[in-house]
């Protein structure tokens, strides 16, 4: 999902944050008995081992990211320094750029995008929803937001605030801050770093999201609210799995992504649906360049693209390179 749609998660990130409620009680009262087990972890974790890829004596190291992860995570970063310490070059996560400096162009744009959350003209999102999936909202609603009043969101903005609560609610976050202590040992490494990035201006994104179907929209809701009914406890099976290191317990899950599908099916009518492809294509080009003239990479990869009978790794052994999971 990160490297197929970065901004526009961005762009829909602000547009949570500007509609998102005050600090409240996930729960109602006399609700406990039924949550889930909330995770505590103590102490620091290292995450996954690395996947290796080899061809004759050149290595490229990959580490596997996950989201959720435990809220409190603190990671050890220890096995990735000891790749980075004698690397001679890494790969950055690729990524879709949309930056702006403009604050006239800023402003538009904000004000553009909460144009975009809202469903207008005294519209409520239980006159848009399905009766069934309004009643399934409503009741997930009550547990996770019991305090939100907010009735003029559209539907994908409205369930994925839900999902957000959900997740807090059950221990898990999808903000580790591995991502970003990842990038900084990158920066310090004397590694060449290879950026993988495809710009497009953010009034792209924004107009890709105005043109968003209500058929998309609601696919992309049923896809989110079926997430928090169904899989919570194997989230937080795959996040505790993904923060002891337990690879073959890792080995054992599918890595369903119920806000990339989301966005997949947002943007399915878009120019924008299409770079997914092109990045990872990219990833492929610039890791197969490295096990040909580097003797040491570093790179990261989401773990579905580690484990998948169709993700990146088996791309490259179908492709003759070595590659061994931990």
């Amino acid at each position: 999902m990160r490297f197929a749609s970065a901004a526009v998660l961005a762009i829909v990130a602000i547009a949570v944050q500007l509609d998102a409620p005050a600090a409240q009680s996930s729960q109602p009262p006399g609700a406990g008995a039924a949550t889930i087990e909330e995770i505590t972890v103590i102490g620091r974790y290292p995450g996954p081992p690395l996947w290796k890829v080899t061809s004759g004596e050149r290595t490229l190291w990959i580490f596997g990211e996950l989201t959720p992860v435990p809220k409190g995570l603190e990671w050890d970063p220890r096995n990735a320094q000891r790749v980075l310490e004698h690397a001679d070059a890494v790969i950055g996560a690729p990524r879709i750029s949309a930056p702006t400096f403009n604050p006239f162009r800023i402003f538009r744009l904000l004000r553009d995008v909460r144009r975009l959350t809202r469903l207008g003209d005294g519209t409520t999102l239980a006159d848009v929803l399905p009766p069934d999936l309004n009643a399934r909202y409503a009741v997930l609603r009550a547990r996770y937001l019991p305090n939100d009043k907010r009735d003029d969101l559209r539907p994908a903005l409205a369930v994925l605030r839900l999902y957000g609560a959900a997740l807090g609610d059950v221990g898990l976050t999808m903000d580790s801050h591995v991502d970003s202590k990842l990038k900084r040992l990158m920066r310090r490494s004397q590694a060449e770093e290879s950026t993988l990035k495809i710009k497009t201006e953010p009034e792209v994104v924004v107009e890709a999201l105005g043109k968003i179907t209500r058929e998309a929209e609601l696919g992309c809701f049923t896809a989110v609210l079926t997430s928090i009914e169904t899989d919570l406890d194997g989230m937080k099976e795959r996040a505790n799995a993904w923060a002891a290191g337990d690879v073959a317990a890792l080995r054992r899950f599918d890595y369903p992504d119920s806000q990339g599908n989301c966005l997949a099916m947002l943007l399915s009518s878009s120019g924008i649906a299409n770079l997914r492809d092109e990045l990872y294509a990219m990833w492929l080009a610039e890791a197969e360049r490295a096990l040909a003239t580097r003797q040491t990479t570093f790179s990261v990869l989401p773990m579905r693209e580690l484990i998948a009978a169709d993700g990146v790794l088996a791309q490259l052994a179908a492709r003759g390179y070595t590659v061994t999971a931990p």
